[in-house]
């Protein structure tokens, strides 16, 4: 790359040049928006809008979108002219001044006439060519917002295209009106897309598969970050530093939409929850938010409404929450608290009535101690995907949908981080592994068993994914019994026991899950259906059942939402050869009140605090060995740890074997001696 970069650069004349082409060369995606700009210049005759409104919060790419549009105009034959709103002060008179300068005609700044001038040399050259006007950084247009609308733009020839980009939308005036409406054509901007992130870094040099997951975990496309970390990520291969590093100037960027020390406040509290409300931020600040205050929070550029609320961007939020933890750590632990307190009770308020509290739970979750359950939810939306019950009218489309998953079965690699811990969790699954949820699904069988059978359809109607789960009653117990998946937990069972299961249908106290299957688990969206579908099940007040299939994905998730392996009941149903455990959790009565305390307390809590020395320190064990190490002590077994750490037995084993080798012991139990007996002098 760097050979093509010096060929290139010895055929350039100037400096300029040079830039320019690098800059061309360092933008990659916004396929959507050039096709849209690219229509507009194309067809404009035939098309009524004549402003493109782009808008996005800093560093999303506008300026650099802009250029591309400029390059893009010229290989159509079009006049580009650019106007940066941050050069003019609320002084139109200098606006026609720099437009006539680009036009390539005589200015004189004393000239009375000036704007007539600038409009007929612009409807000169619009008479001859298309012309496209960007104007950049529109949130700086003051006073200039008025102007251009009331009295520039009516009066400009209907062969120009203006390109407005800014923070914000067109708002206010330019909304109240249809008329205007019908000449804005709105189109936001959103960070790359992880293909499009992986390009920009292959571009530049990043090859390294690791470091390309990190830095997209740092940056999630947002474009201004990746040109942040990217330089980092390209000198040293070593892990990147903390997020809030680089992103300082960029933190500061954002903050100058709120310049006082109010707002800035404000600001801090409302990055803690995922969701807020007016009312959400008066509890946490324990005071009355002024209704004139929260206007302001909720009319930056990085805030957004949503469904139960309002959110902030993202990368924003969590830059803004890392500066709120380190500069005023007890006030940050007190708001998490409060909120996790807050969802609790309303949970807890909830269950009684049989009320949905998926959404309660997804944002308890983000404040709880569990980090696999915080990366998988970390910037989830809220999905606009919706459940449907499968019947005879639409068995059909879940047969396809079985079909298609088939037919387009591709390996996944699936990678998610916890901003808390700087934990990343990387998972891969051969394309034969990602078809094991659908074993042993007879979908017409299972319809006229009467089992809870539903299609997850995205927004738009198409099926990306599949729910099957079997009620344990009288009439399903030989279909489970003989099922791969759930055959082994029935066979383990005494016959007493099992015949306890053998109820009514009205009176089923237990279900067997037998699949959550999604089209692509690498989309966080879906991920979080899946532990969203989860929770729905677990909160059902009946005893869960369910064996997913053996691999470190699945087995990490499941332990870290509460599940317990079932003894005896392991199976060989999805590939024939590896021993998979059946998971069981029991939410009937009071236990789902002990579940839910068990879901948000951390681990560390329900372990005995060492009288002396931390453990390990005097073996040079690493921090995660430590925790090992810890609970090991305690008398847990590898299941065990695996459950407390969220890690699986396979890696609880090597973290052992590690500690054996820094010791030079030969099994756990002189371990565990050795590491008591050196905690306790």
């Amino acid at each position: 790359m760097e050979t093509k970069r010096t060929e290139q650069a010895s055929s350039f004349q100037t400096i300029g040049e040079r830039l320019e082409r690098w800059h061309a060369d360092d933008f990659v995606g916004r396929a959507f928006e050039l096709g849209v700009f690219e229509q507009y210049v194309t067809q404009l005759a035939s098309r009524q809008e004549r402003i493109i409104n782009v808008y996005g919060t800093g560093g999303m790419g506008k300026t650099q979108l802009l250029e591309r549009f400029r390059r893009s105009a010229a290989d159509h034959g079009a006049c580009y002219l650019g106007i940066d709103m941050r050069d003019y002060l609320n002084n139109p008179a200098a606006v026609c001044g720099h437009l006539l300068h680009e036009l390539g005609a005589p200015v004189n700044p004393e000239e009375p006439a000036l704007l007539e001038q600038c409009l007929e040399h612009i409807r000169h050259k619009a008479e001859e060519t298309r012309i496209i006007l960007g104007i950049d950084h529109y949130e700086e247009a003051g006073s200039l917002d008025r102007w251009f609308r009331e009295t520039f733009i009516p009066r400009l020839h209907s062969n120009i295209l203006l390109v407005i980009a800014g923070r914000f939308p067109l708002a206010g005036s330019w909304q109240l009106s249809s008329a205007w409406q019908k000449l804005i054509v709105p189109l936001p901007l959103s960070e790359l897309s992880y293909e499009e992130t992986q390009a920009w870094l292959l571009q530049n040099g990043i090859t390294d598969e690791k470091l390309q997951e990190a830095v997209w975990m740092r940056t999630f496309g947002h474009p201004l970050s990746l040109s942040l970390f990217g330089p980092i990520a390209r000198a040293d291969s070593s892990p990147l530093p903390k997020a809030g590093d680089p992103l300082e100037d960029l933190l500061r960027q954002w903050l100058r939409e709120a310049p006082d020390d109010e707002l800035r406040r404000l600001i801090l509290t409302a990055s803690v929850p995922r969701t807020f409300n007016q009312e959400l931020l008066s509890l946490l600040e324990v005071r009355d938010v002024p209704f004139s205050l929260f206007d302001r929070l909720i009319r930056l550029s990085f805030v957004r409404r949503c469904s139960g609320g309002w959110q902030m961007h993202d990368l924003v939020r969590e830059t803004i929450r890392l500066t709120f933890r380190e500069r005023m750590p007890q006030t940050f632990e007190q708001y998490g608290q409060k909120l996790v307190e807050t969802y609790y009770s309303r949970i807890v308020r909830a269950i009684p009535f049989k009320q949905d509290v998926s959404w309660e739970i997804a944002e308890m979750i983000p404040h709880t101690d569990n980090p696999v359950l915080r990366a998988h939810f970390r910037h989830a939306p809220g999905s606009g995907n919706y459940l449907e019950t499968i019947d005879a009218h639409n068995l059909n489309d879940a047969e396809n949908y079985i079909d298609r998953r088939k037919r387009e079965a591709r390996s996944w690699k699936i990678a998610c981080s916890d901003p808390e811990t700087d934990t990343l969790f990387r998972f891969t699954m051969t394309a034969e592994q990602t078809l094991y949820r659908l074993t042993a699904l007879d979908l017409p069988r299972m319809l006229r068993l009467g089992c809870e059978l539903r299609l997850l359809r995205s927004p738009e109607g198409r099926v990306v994914g599949l729910m099957a789960s079997v009620p344990i009653h009288e009439r399903t117990l030989d279909f489970l019994a003989q099922s791969p998946i759930s055959g082994a937990y029935f066979a383990s069972l005494p016959p007493g026991e099992r015949a306890r299961y053998r109820t009514p249908p009205e009176q089923a106290s237990g279900a067997f899950l037998l699949t959550i299957d999604v089209e692509n688990l690498e989309k966080e969206e879906l991920r979080s259906d899946v532990i969203r579908l989860l929770f729905e099940s677990m909160m059902a007040g009946k005893v869960l059942l369910t064996s997913p299939p053996p691999l470190d994905y699945y087995e990490l998730a499941y332990r870290s939402l509460g599940f317990e392996t079932v003894p005896g009941a392991e199976h060989r149903g999805y590939d024939g050869r590896t021993p998979t455990p059946t998971y069981r959790v029991d939410t009937r009565k009071e236990k789902l009140a002990a579940f839910l305390d068990r879901l948000i307390r951390s681990p560390k809590e329900a372990a005995p605090s060492p009288t002396g020395p931390a453990v390990g320190e005097t073996f040079d064990f690493t921090p995660r060995e430590r925790e090992v190490a810890d609970l090991l002590v305690r008398g847990d077994t590898n299941a065990q740890i695996a459950a407390a750490l969220y890690i699986s037995e396979v890696a609880v084993k090597k973290h052992v074997n590690a500690m054996l080798q820094k010791t030079g012991l030969k099994n756990r139990t002189q371990l565990a001696a050795k590491i008591w007996d050196s905690r306790n002098g």
